[in-house]
């Protein structure tokens, strides 16, 4: 079974001999459960010209419709437990000719990721919804362990396969297999080695190593690390923390009107001329990622072009809108400096 990132085109293509119409029926539905009996959608259409029969679709726009990430609490504490199925559906394609005559039906599952344009069309990313590669989380040892602060790894998983930790200073290693097929939010760091760090593999039941990941503890001691949860190019949650220092700050937007004076020949100067009103205001936020590999930058266009981002627990949108792409050999230490701004007025005024 094939993936589908749904935030790009995913596009059925009908084209039969001797055709002369086209139809598709598509199924969409959340969790395990079997398929829906009737479609969900349903889409027909005429062949172009007597000279091209080919018949497309795209059926992205319809898979977004059932997967929503509007959730604020992500499951960062239990161990290895099914990805919400709201964040990601079943897809079932029936495609036909003439629109009855039933060519073949395929089965997908479908994320709300994207691939990029240099991949092609109808590109499958990854079953792993993570870029293989080394993060760091905040390790303070005051703290008593907490799983929320490292987060998690979404899997398409194979049935089967295992998942082996590696203890980055002692070497111990820990290995389990997951029997059954499904989508998982993994642990990214093996609870007892959370203050080390380890290596994270996914392995065959042959023991072939699939993916490979680092997760590196960073103690700060001088700044409060901030969390930055968004849903990345795969359509997964995935955590990254800023190091260094915030800076806040508080806008107010408002309308002037020029007020009717009660006496113009003899009015209250206390009365004053203008007034406001639809007074509002946002907290915007500025933080910075500390010191980072040049690797980092891909993380930060998946920031940017995420419609989900939640800071420190509060749902945000990204007010940078551009940002220099550093590298080790022009920029030597590389930071980057992102601005947030709230999701919602500071005064309630949802109707």
């Amino acid at each position: 079974m094939s993936n589908i990132f749904a935030r790009s085109p995913f596009i059925i293509s009908i084209n039969e001999a001797a055709q002369t119409s086209s139809k598709i029926e598509v199924f969409l539905w959340n969790g395990t459960g079997s398929a829906p009996t009737t479609p969900t959608y349903t889409v027909s259409k005429a062949i172009p010209s007597s000279t091209n029969l080919n018949c497309l679709y795209n059926i992205s726009n319809y898979i977004r419709e059932y997967i929503s990430f509007n959730q604020l609490s992500i499951n960062y504490d239990t161990v290895n437990p099914n990805t919400s199925t709201l964040q990601w559906c079943n897809v079932r394609v029936k495609r036909y000719k003439n629109t009855s005559t039933l060519l073949y039906t395929t089965d997908y599952k479908a994320f709300d990721g994207y691939a990029f344009y240099s991949d092609g069309a109808n590109y499958d990313i990854s079953k792993y919804l993570l870029a293989e590669g080394t993060y760091y989380y905040h390790y303070d040892s005051a703290t008593t362990i907490d799983l929320l602060r490292t987060g998690t790894v979404t899997v398409d998983w194979t049935a089967g396969y295992k998942i082996k930790y590696t203890n980055l200073v002692t070497a111990a290693v820990q290995t389990y297999t997951i029997a059954s097929a499904g989508v998982y939010d993994l642990f990214r760091v093996y609870p007892t080695y959370w203050s080390a760090g380890n290596k994270l593999e996914i392995l065959t039941g042959a023991d072939a190593v699939v993916k490979t990941y680092y997760f590196r503890p960073i103690t700060e001691c001088k700044y409060s690390p901030v969390t930055i949860d968004f849903v990345n190019r795969y359509g997964a949650w995935q955590r990254e923390f800023f190091f260094k220092a915030t800076q806040k700050n508080f806008s107010v937007e408002s309308k002037d009107y020029n007020l009717l004076q009660t006496n113009i020949t003899s009015y209250n100067q206390k009365q004053g001329q203008t007034k406001r009103f639809n007074i509002n205001g946002r907290e915007t936020d500025v933080y910075n990622s500390g010191w980072v590999e040049e690797s980092f930058k891909n993380t930060i266009k998946e920031i940017m072009l995420s419609e989900k981002i939640i800071v420190a627990g509060t749902v945000r949108t990204l007010a940078t809108k551009t940002m220099k792409m550093q590298t080790s050999l022009n920029d030597n230490n590389i930071n980057y400096t992102l601005e947030f701004t709230d999701a919602f007025d500071t005064m309630s005024n949802v109707l």
